[in-house]
């Protein structure tokens, strides 16, 4: 019997070490995502709405994996941007 409960809490262990590493990746490529938008699309001087709606589940989804405020000014920059570029006269 104490050979099982050693063996489950092992296990379990294990499982709760892998799941904080695909957790802590998932939060990496969010922002690393996130920011890439944020520096092209301000470059442009531009979001299409579409972009803002992926943003905002990207967002979302960082920030209940645990993912920081740091990405939250960039993101509220990124919703600023006009939807459509402007047309030079």
């Amino acid at each position: 019997m104490e050979f099982l409960l050693t063996s489950i809490a092992s296990s379990i262990a294990y499982i709760l070490k892998q799941y904080k590493g695909v957790k802590y990746g998932m939060v990496s490529l969010l922002r690393n995502e996130l920011v890439r938008i944020y520096e092209k699309y301000t470059k442009l001087g531009y979001c299409p709405s579409y972009m803002k709606e992926n943003v905002n589940d990207m967002y979302q989804s960082y920030h209940k994996l645990g993912g920081n405020g740091m990405i939250t000014t960039m993101v509220n920059e990124i919703y600023k941007l006009p939807n459509e570029k402007k047309e030079k006269i």
